[in-house]
């Protein structure tokens, strides 16, 4: 039973990348085709409470991966990823959004 929902987080991750990879592409394309360039770039402190080098890894990458956001810097003790978001409307709808995609399925992995 364990092997099967890990099975369903790694599932529920990768479609949720791809997801992710489809909605912020178009949302990137926007903003690089509109007349007038009206972006807010900041960087963005995420705390993260995943526990294994390997995980904090993954969600490095996949925030990585999603166009209009990198990540940084990670602390050295793993608890926190610093990334820089090409058009921040709310840091913390946005560090929801990375948990609701990545963190919570990263932690089903973990576990």
């Amino acid at each position: 039973m364990r092997l099967f929902a890990k099975a369903r987080a790694l599932l529920m991750l990768l479609l949720s990348f791809v997801w992710d990879l489809f909605a912020s592409t178009g949302t990137v394309a926007r903003i690089v085709l509109s007349p007038r360039i009206g972006v807010r770039p900041a960087i963005l402190v995420m705390p993260t409470k995943l526990q294994k080098p390997w995980a904090v890894a993954m969600l490095a990458y996949f925030t990585s991966l999603t166009p209009g956001s990198t990540c940084l810097h990670v602390s050295e003790d793993r608890q926190t990823l610093h990334l820089h978001i090409l058009d921040l409307h709310d840091a913390d709808a946005t560090i929801a959004k990375f948990r609701r995609l990545y963190e919570r399925r990263i932690a089903e992995l973990e576990a």
